[in-house]
């Protein structure tokens, strides 16, 4: 039987890194508005959050930059162990309304579906590129990004990690954060993993949150596109080339991302300034991901 949620039995899990206290404070007010309980994994232990700890605030700082995976893990785990049957994971510059429970939780109780649900997700304005994110579901040999409709939900393949809210019980079944990914593709691999095992990923197109998604934005062909640091773009493509290697990763998804990815390099190699910053980094994430070199990335 389909378990009706409380606003109690949902905890809020913030990892931060290099974060401006007087920013994040703003930030932690509304989760504080929404939340009975909120946790903040740190990966930065020189930054001090002790000022914001109280009975409803648990921090839990991590001796360095751990990465987003470990970081959500370390989070479910402590809130699994304060007994909340699910979870809401966000970045540290996410921002919420200050009904978020609320609508998320109508919404969430009220979902009828022929399948399981893995994930229950806000839909995203994105301030880096200045407009609402798309749905993102596979066909054959292609990606659709579909514009959100005036429907309650909509079942994308995949969701970001910020906002988005998962039971403890999905998570006992589907496994935690694969923590070797560090950051970039944990929230598309956490997806696809549940879909082989029969979930699927709801979002819920009446609650929006904004988030910043990229470093800023480029005009091309009509369309505005995020662009990332050379740091992450490592990431992006050391992970996507490692998630190719796994034999249980779905086969479409491979071919259409590999595909994507061809383009990707080309638009940073023509498009995007510092070029040979950016193709230092991609050509070190390609042979880290073929060699599964994983974890944090360690300069010299």
């Amino acid at each position: 039987m389909r378990t009706s949620y409380q606003s109690t039995d949902l905890c809020s899990i913030i990892v931060t890194y290099q974060t401006k206290i007087n920013e994040f404070t703003k930030i932690l007010k509304r989760h504080t508005d929404n939340f009975h309980q909120v946790i903040i994994i740190n990966n930065t232990p020189e930054i001090d959050f002790t000022s914001l700890q109280s009975k409803q605030v648990k921090l839990i700082n991590n001796p360095g930059n751990i990465g987003l995976s470990l970081a959500l893990n370390v989070g479910i785990k402590e809130a699994k162990r304060l007994g909340f049957s699910m979870v809401a994971m966000f970045d540290q510059d996410t921002e919420i309304p200050l009904n978020f429970t609320q609508k998320m939780l109508q919404y969430i109780n009220a979902y009828k579906g022929d399948k399981p649900v893995s994930v229950y997700s806000p839909i995203f304005y994105n301030h880096v590129i200045n407009e609402t994110a798309k749905h993102i579901n596979f066909k054959p040999f292609r990606m659709i990004r579909g514009a959100v409709d005036n429907d309650d939900y909509a079942t994308p393949h995949y969701v970001i990690t910020s906002g988005s809210v998962i039971p403890m019980d999905v998570l006992d079944n589907v496994g935690l954060m694969l923590e070797e990914l560090f950051i970039d593709f944990v929230d598309i691999e956490w997806c696809l993993r549940a879909r082989r095992k029969g979930y699927k990923a709801v979002a819920i197109n009446k609650v929006k949150i904004d988030h910043h998604l990229g470093d800023y934005g480029i005009y091309f062909l009509g369309n505005r596109y995020p662009i990332h640091s050379p740091v992450r773009m490592y990431y992006y493509f050391r992970n996507s080339i490692y998630l190719y290697g796994l034999s249980d990763i779905d086969w479409n998804w491979r071919v259409v991302d590999a595909s994507r990815n061809l383009f990707r390099f080309l638009f940073y190699m023509l498009f995007v300034k510092n070029r040979s910053k950016y193709f230092k980094y991609i050509i070190k994430g390609y042979y880290h991901g073929l060699i599964k070199k994983m974890g944090k990335l360690e300069e010299y």
